[in-house]
This record gives C-alpha cells, sequence and structure tokens, in this order.
C-alpha cells in the first residue's frame, strides 16, 4: 500500500529540511570563524612579542657575559636567536677571532620568570680580551624602548604576513595589570608582553576590528555554502511547486473524466430514447414525430461527433499534427448554417437569437470546418451560462483590413480573475451551486488554438450577472503581417 504525503506536510518537511541545513551551515562556518579568530590571534600575538623581544635584543650592548631574565620561553628562543644575529654580524666586519657564546636556563627562585644567561667570548690571541661592553643599567634598556618604535617594527611585521589591520599598543605597569584592567579573555593573554626587572612595563596590542579580515578569510567556505543553500532551497521550492502543479493536474483530470462522461452520455442517452419511442410506440406511423425523433438523434450525433473531435484535434494542433485545409467562403452564409443546427437547442431553452452584420466584404480564406466548431463552441457557450430567457446576438463586422465575429450573450458573466485563464485547457469557470453547467474546459481552448492557426486572436469583455461579449478577429487571408485595431499586429503567430 502505498502512502501519498499532502502537500501542507510535504511543505512542512521541505521547510524543515532548508531549516536543517541552514542551521548546519551556520554552525559550520561560526566553527570556522572561531578557528580563524584563533589563527589570527595566535599569529598576531606570536609577531608581537617576537617585535618586542627583537626590539630588546637589539638595543642590548654585551662583554664577556650578562644575564637577561625573561617573562617565558618564548622570550628566551627570541632574544637568543638575535644574540646570533648580533654575533654573525659582527663576526664579518671585523678580524677573525676565537668566539663563542653559552646559553643557559636558569630555574626561578622567587618568581615566575625564567632567567636566560647569555656568556660571550671572543680572543685574538690575548686571552680575556672582550668584544662587547657587558650591559649595565639594565632597566634603562626599558626606558629607551618606545612606543612608536614598537609600532613601527610590528607594522612591518604584519605587513610581511599580509595583515593589514589598524590596531593600537597600549603600555601600564606590570603590577597593575590585573588590578586596573581586569582579568584577560584567553584569546586576549598572548598579546600583552612584559619587560624590565625592577619595574616591569607592559605592553598591550589591541586591532581596532578584524572581522571583515575575518570573513574574509573564510571567504571561500561562505561563497561555498551560499551556493549550496541557493540550490537548496531553489530544488525544494521546484519541487514543490511540481507536486502543486501535479496535484492540480490529477485534480483537472478527474473533473475531465467526470465531465467528459457526463457530456458523451447525455447525447447517447438522447438517441436511445428516440429510438426506443421510434420502437415501441408506433411513432412510425406518424411522420411528423418520425422525423422530429430522427431530427432529434442527428443533432444529439453531430454533437457527439463534435465532441469526440474537439478533444482528438486539440491534441493534434498541439502536437501539429494536422494542417489547415483552407478555401474561399462567405462567413455570414457559415454562421446562418450553425444557428440553423442549433435551432432545436435554442428552441429547447427558449432562446431569442439574432444576426447582424455590418459593412459588405464577408468572403473569408479560411479552414470551414475548424470555423464552424469555433462558431458553434461559442454560441454553445453562450447557451449553457445563461441563466433564464437567452439572448444571443452574433455580430459580423466588416473592418477593412480584417473581419470580427461577436457573440454578445446575457448570461452569468465571468469574473476579472478568469479572463486571463478561460483559455486554458481544462479550465472550468467555477459555477458554485449551478451544477447543470456540463462540459470539461476544452471548448474555448480549442476555439483559441483555431484561431491563432489563423492569424487571428481572441478576446472577451464580460460582466458579472450581466453576459458577455466574445471578439474573434480573423484576417480576410492569411499574409506575413496582419494589422489589427489598437497598433496591434500578428506576424508569424505573435501578436506584436
Amino acid at each position: 500500500m502505498r502512502y501519498k504525503l499532502s502537500i501542507p506536510v510535504t511543505g512542512f518537511l521541505i521547510t524543515l529540511t532548508i531549516l536543517v541545513i541552514t542551521a548546519f551551515q551556520v554552525y559550520w562556518l561560526r566553527k570556522n570563524y572561531r578557528e580563524e579568530e584563533k589563527l589570527f590571534a595566535t599569529r598576531t600575538n606570536v609577531l608581537f612579542r617576537e617585535t618586542i623581544f627583537r626590539l630588546q635584543a637589539a638595543k642590548l650592548k654585551m662583554d664577556s657575559g650578562m644575564s637577561i631574565p625573561v617573562q617565558d620561553r618564548e622570550g628566551v628562543i627570541s632574544i637568543s636567536n638575535v644574540l646570533q644575529e648580533k654575533l654573525r654580524d659582527s663576526s664579518t666586519t671585523k678580524p677573525r677571532i676565537k668566539q663563542a657564546m653559552f646559553i643557559t636556563m636558569k630555574a626561578p627562585h622567587l618568581s615566575d620568570s625564567d632567567s636566560l644567561e647569555v656568556h660571550y667570548r671572543a680572543s685574538n690571541g690575548a686571552p680575556g680580551k672582550t668584544v662587547f661592553d657587558f650591559l649595565a643599567g639594565v632597566d634603562s634598556l626599558r626606558d629607551s624602548i618606545t612606543v612608536k618604535e614598537i609600532v613601527d617594527r610590528y607594522h612591518k611585521a604584519l605587513n610581511r604576513e599580509k595583515i593589514n589591520l589598524p590596531f593600537s599598543i597600549n603600555t601600564f605597569p606590570a603590577d597593575t595589570t590585573e588590578k586596573n584592567y581586569g582579568p584577560f579573555p584567553d584569546n586576549l593573554e598572548g598579546n600583552i608582553v612584559t619587560i624590565g626587572f625592577t619595574k616591569p612595563v607592559s605592553y598591550q596590542v589591541l586591532f581596532e576590528n578584524n572581522t571583515w579580515y575575518l570573513l574574509k578569510r573564510i571567504g571561500q567556505p561562505i561563497l561555498i555554502s551560499f551556493l549550496l543553500l541557493s540550490v537548496t532551497i531553489l530544488s525544494f521550492l521546484l519541487l514543490y511547486r511540481n507536486l502543486k502543479q501535479q496535484q492540480k493536474l490529477a485534480q483537472i483530470k478527474n473533473d475531465f473524466i467526470s465531465n467528459m462522461t457526463h457530456e458523451l452520455k447525455t447525447p447517447i442517452a438522447t438517441v436511445s430514447v428516440a429510438i426506443e419511442a421510434l420502437k415501441s410506440f408506433n411513432v412510425l406511423e406518424d411522420p411528423q414525430r418520425t422525423e422530429e425523433y430522427l431530427d432529434i438523434s442527428a443533432h444529439e450525433m453531430q454533437r457527439l461527433g463534435l465532441l469526440v473531435d474537439k478533444v482528438l484535434k486539440l491534441s493534434m494542433f498541439e502536437n501539429r499534427e494536422i494542417a489547415l485545409n483552407k478555401e474561399q467562403f462567405d462567413l455570414v452564409e457559415l454562421a446562418k448554417s450553425v444557428m440553423v443546427s442549433m435551432k432545436l437547442q435554442f428552441e429547447k431553452q427558449q432562446a431569442v437569437t439574432a444576426l447582424e452584420t455590418t459593412g459588405k466584404n464577408f468572403i473569408i480564406t479560411a479552414d470551414k470546418l475548424h470555423l464552424t466548431s469555433v462558431l458553434y463552441n461559442l454560441l454553445d457557450n453562450a447557451l449553457k451560462y445563461s441563466i433564464k430567457d437567452p439572448e444571443i446576438l452574433i455580430h459580423i463586422i466588416d473592418h477593412t483590413q480584417y473581419l470580427e465575429i461577436r457573440v454578445t450573450d446575457n448570461g452569468v458573466g465571468i469574473a476579472k480573475e478568469y479572463k486571463s485563464k478561460i483559455f486554458e485547457k481544462f479550465f472550468r469557470v467555477p459555477s458554485g451551486n449551478r451544477h447543470n453547467i456540463k462540459g470539461y474546459g476544452l471548448g474555448l481552448s480549442y476555439v483559441s488554438h483555431i484561431v491563432q492557426r489563423h492569424m487571428g486572436f481572441i478576446e472577451v469583455e464580460s460582466e458579472l450577472d450581466k453576459g458577455s461579449t466574445f471578439s474573434v478577429k480573423l484576417p480576410f487571408v492569411e499574409a506575413p503581417v496582419i494589422y489589427y485595431d489598437r497598433g496591434r499586429m500578428i506576424a508569424k503567430h505573435k501578436i506584436i
């Protein structure tokens, strides 16, 4: 047993799926942003500490040995690297000497700081002769480092890493860091570097706004997520629209089958009753009654044939499997013959019909059979949608450049919202509680196809409870371009 989900349930599931996918994409992008934020903090912190330690080491003046307390091992490594570079630079500009540098880490005793002890000795045949003077007044080193120097060096370091963001550097006594500024978040602790011995000073770097920089860093994941989400939403919307269309077509199909069955059964039942009367009630002895029943049967069989042809020909027109057999004939005479063939139907509903003409030339070159069906459908609709005492007027007008057929009735009319849909296949105007209106929404669609194939067009003027006027405009003969009123023209079956 197959279970079919309703459209509302399907819409709910589609919406839920889109929301879940969106939430996952937001979570994934947020995670990437946080990782990129941590990576940015790590990179900038390392550059900041390295900048200060290199600046500190560059200002050192050394003798045979020195001891520099540093806050952490990262600072130890930075200073030692700078010292080694300094020694290599000095060896290239001075006479070749014996040199040695010893770096040791001393365990802390009374403080949390590590101690870097650097011993440098150099000789030039004279033991004990020194190359650098021993650093004196270590705190003077702290005073000699300015914020401007740190900013300049740090800015160059950031440029090397292609980080172009505004920043600011704050300085404050190391012993007031927690007191004045409170505890720092984990991602900012690395932004603080402390130098000095007796009166240590802390430096802190702060970036004003790195949001756009971080968003640019994850620009590719954002783009991929946006495209994925857009494709998913578009796919689901198309799926939902197709489901609604399928549901609508299924309903139309059911209505079509139901209405077509009633339409086909009516003439069959009428003919059956007429034949039964001829056989059972001695109607054959009454020539007038016999002729009446035969006329009814002929009319109903004609109607049955038109109903069947309507479905078959509409399908053929859509597939372009048949061609029009055009001939020259009088359109007024054709309208008269159609009205005569529908005489019984008009009399049954006590309809008042009239045919008017304006102009002189009504000779047209067209497919006579299909234009007969066009007139029959328009008159049948006018009769079908009349409430009581139908009044139907056929007015054929010669506009010199084209012919116009106007079919006016005093029926129920058509609401504005349905005017643009009545020529669609299978569409029927809702009739409320009026169940006697039969049909399956193919008549006007068929008429529209026929008229368009003749390089014409059809339009309607209608008002509820007052009636409708269908206007069919056709060329006298087919031409490359047909000009109509209000500056309209048709070329190659297109209205311009």
